[in-house]
């Protein structure tokens, strides 16, 4: 009679059964490999089991669906593998371990499949050497500071100014409408503050929308009571320094 894993080192029938499995599996080595293969040569009963392990992973294969890994999860394993190695640095290869029963779990693992694989995966993937990027701090937006508004028009409604200034963000925004200077002539946008002069803003278009940034100087003349005045000027003119021309219409700001 042939021996038998049961008479050779006391495992019983269940024991054997899983040898057949992992030998259809391909994942043993060493005695284990030698011994399973001549148990498949010499004994009809464990290679029933080894062929019943066979058509049963075949089967389970069959019914598999195929998951191809996207790009990054290769890139991440590579990454990860390259994190592990530069962090070990040299490796020494481990002794063989003595001969070991047979391993339920691996036939365990076999059976269930790729969703299993896939959790593995994850879960290596996303052990605590992978770079964790943390989220940036959140900045809150700054309170809206008082706006002035003026809202100009001429006696015959011709002539249209609608004024927006900003005075935290020190911007002029403008909506103009209906000024049609003469040949070398350019509207030109006046603050007139309370009891002061007044002080050019400059050029501003005959009709659209128009939109700058003010400086410190400019935005400290902009305050609630000071008012906005347009007049046609120069349009070859550097700058200006007083008006020319007589005021086409002219308005208060108001905070808001």
């Amino acid at each position: 009679m042939a021996d038998t894993p049961e008479d050779m080192n006391g495992e019983g029938p269940v024991d054997r059964d899983i040898l057949a499995g992992e030998y259809a599996l391909g994942v043993l080595e060493g005695a284990e490999l030698r011994e399973a293969q001549r148990l498949n040569l010499s004994d009809p009963t464990f290679a029933a089991q080894v062929k019943w392990w066979n058509n049963r992973l075949n089967l389970l294969a069959e019914h598999a669906e195929a998951i191809e890994p996207s790009p990054g999860v290769w890139r991440a394993v590579e990454a990860k593998l390259s994190s592990e190695v530069s962090e070990i640095g040299q490796v020494t290869p481990l002794e063989q371990p003595p001969r070991r029963g047979p391993a339920p779990w691996s036939i365990a693992t076999a059976l269930l499949g790729g969703g299993l694989a896939a959790a593995a995966l994850a879960l290596y993937l996303n052990t605590p050497t992978t770079p964790v990027t943390t989220a940036p701090p959140i900045v809150e937006a700054p309170e809206p500071g008082p706006q002035l508004v003026a809202q100009i028009a001429s006696e015959d409604d011709a002539l249209r100014l609608a004024g927006v200034i900003d005075s935290a963000a020190e911007r002029l925004s403008l909506n103009v409408s209906g000024f049609a200077p003469g040949e070398g002539q350019t509207p030109v946008l006046w603050v007139v503050p309370e009891g002061g002069a007044p002080t050019s803003l400059g050029r501003i278009p005959e009709d659209g929308s128009f939109a700058r940034d003010l400086t410190p100087g400019e935005s400290a003349l902009l305050a609630e009571g000071a008012a906005l005045a347009v007049t046609y000027e120069d349009a070859a003119a550097p700058s200006y320094d007083a008006p020319t021309t007589p005021i086409l219409l002219a308005g208060p700001l108001t905070e808001v």
